[in-house]
């Protein structure tokens, strides 16, 4: 996902979905830090302790995606997307490596 200032170039690639900016959220050019004070990051419940809090952020739920940190992690990615750009580039690099 995407959050814009204005409208898409040419440059977007295929996928992303577009969002206008909200006014108060975190996509603003100066965010008001108190809207994230006092959340962990970076752990499993940092989405919990966010959506728990009264204020003024709306959260939405994304599909909950799998960070690559590994090649087993990529050949993963790949198959759940496998018309991206992303598993045309690991099938090209991982022919290379089946070579060597």
């Amino acid at each position: 996902m995407l959050v814009l200032d204005g409208s898409p170039g040419p440059w977007l690639p295929a996928g992303f979905e577009i969002r206008p900016r909200c006014a108060g959220g975190l996509d603003v050019k100066d965010p008001d830090p108190a809207l994230l004070l006092g959340v962990p990051m970076s752990v499993p419940e940092t989405g919990g302790a966010q959506r728990a809090r009264p204020g003024k952020l709306r959260v939405g739920e994304l599909p909950r995606l799998r960070d690559v940190d590994t090649a087993d992690d990529a050949g993963k990615v790949a198959a759940q997307a496998p018309r991206t750009r992303f598993a045309q580039v690991h099938t090209r690099l991982s022919a290379r490596v089946a070579v060597r």
